[in-house]
């Protein structure tokens, strides 16, 4: 027999091998009986891959603080991270708070206010490095620096608001009478301690120190320098052994 007449034979016969072993890979379909009805049935040719949790993290709370001429400050804490190594987290970090009452100083230091108030903003690269990694408790070391910004109002003089959200309804709002900005560095401890569940967000606190340079028109010199205290919840988190 001449070699050509082997040609058909041998492509039908590859190509009914590779349709036999595809065929056998998918044979194990889910049969729909009363004894399998609450089974699964899985793919043998499938490649099972272990979950890859983000390393990408975010954390919100509520913070709260004092100035050094007894100012109390309440506010919010923001921050989003992405863990470079499984230890060193790197990321940006947002705080901010509502106008309190200045802390009782003679008027001169804050200028033309008579009711003086004041608001707090920051903005900072902020990293973690953890000290303690176990399934339930986190310990780490927190370092950042970055820029903040302070407002000087007067209570005592009352302006049209300048939001849109309440332009339209005639609400007032104290008047801005100087705003500061100034760079600054924070140090500090956070503690976390994941709550039970799967999915379940872990609970952080964090403390630490906040160091304001520079010079402010208002107030003392370095009364803007303080400690702060934040509450909140971290999410999402991966497990150390998954990162």
């Amino acid at each position: 027999m001449k070699p050509k007449s082997f040609l058909l034979p041998a492509i039908c016969g590859c190509w009914f091998s590779t349709f036999s072993a595809q065929a056998q890979c998918h044979s194990h379909a889910p049969v729909f009986t009363a004894h399998h009805a609450f089974r699964s049935s899985k793919d043998s040719c499938a490649v099972q891959k272990p979950f890859q949790p983000s390393r990408f993290g975010a954390y919100i709370g509520v913070l709260g603080l004092r100035d050094r001429r007894g100012t109390p400050f309440a506010g919010l804490d923001l921050e989003g991270s992405y863990y470079l190594t499984p230890r060193w987290g790197s990321g940006l970090r947002a705080t901010l708070t509502g106008q309190m009452p200045a802390g009782a100083l003679p008027v001169a230091h804050y200028g033309e206010s008579v009711r003086p108030s004041l608001q707090m903003f920051s903005a900072t690269w902020s990293n973690s490095l953890l000290l303690l990694d176990q399934p339930r408790w986190r310990v780490a070391v927190l370092g950042g620096a970055g820029v903040g910004w302070l407002n000087l109002r007067d209570r005592n003089q009352q302006v049209p608001s300048q939001s849109s959200t309440y332009r339209s309804c005639g609400c007032t709002e104290s008047k801005l009478l100087e705003t500061a900005a100034s760079p600054l560095t924070e140090v500090g401890l956070s503690a976390t301690y994941k709550l039970k569940g799967k999915n379940a967000p872990w609970l952080t606190m964090r403390g630490q120190y906040r160091q304001w340079y520079g010079t402010v028109p208002f107030g003392t010199p370095n009364q803007f320098s303080h400690y702060l205290l934040s509450v909140g919840v971290s999410l999402p988190d991966a497990p150390r052994r998954s990162r």
